[in-house]
């Protein structure tokens, strides 16, 4: 049995693997810059890149999964907001509107030299929100360490009218393609 680390903090992306495997969690701090004059595709595999090299020094005979969720609109891409007045605004700009959801991911295992990164993508769109809904649910707090100042495995699901593609990767992990990737990088499954 292949020997799995999570290198990341997120309480949703652990919970999410959890129902698969056991592993464990090891972090690495890294200098998150999420400038809009990328891709959100390149940004979030970067970040994901930079998270998992780091912990996979350290673990050369692991297999180190590692991941960054960003929410883009209109080209701007919304990381986790700074105060409740920046998930206000978030959540205001996101009203009513179609945004997408990106999450990249890396694979490694150093003693095999292996180093894989790929994304995912799905579509939210959320209702039309008054402004007296949005203060109800920032009262919530829900918002804080959420990309897109919502979190919608929770009270954020109220403000989702649909959803076009994974789900587990609007969450923060598409589980479903990553099994996918370890099959074919290291004849691996989660279950």
């Amino acid at each position: 049995m292949e020997k799995v680390i999570l290198a990341s903090n997120s309480p949703r992306r652990r919970e999410i693997l959890e129902n698969f495997i056991d592993f464990k969690i090891v972090t690495k701090e890294i200098l998150e810059n999420k400038d809009n004059f990328f891709k959100p595709e390149t940004t979030v595999m970067s970040l994901a890149f930079e998270k998992g090299i780091e912990v996979a020094k350290d673990y050369e005979d692991n297999i180190i999964i590692s991941a960054d969720t960003l929410v883009e609109l209109d080209g701007k891409l919304f990381g986790k907001p700074e105060s409740r007045e920046d998930a206000k605004s978030m959540i205001k700009m996101l009203s009513g509107r179609i945004h997408s959801v990106y999450t990249g991911y890396s694979i490694f295992k150093k003693s095999k030299n292996i180093k894989y990164v790929s994304y995912d993508k799905s579509f939210v769109k959320f209702y039309d929100l008054s402004d007296d809904e949005i203060e109800k649910y920032l009262d919530t707090e829900e918002y804080k360490d959420k990309a897109g100042a919502y979190g919608i495995q929770g009270k954020g699901s109220l403000l989702v009218e649909k959803i076009d593609g994974d789900y587990f990767n609007i969450v923060g992990l598409p589980i479903g393609k990553i099994n996918r990737d370890l099959i074919k990088l290291f004849d691996f499954c989660l279950w």
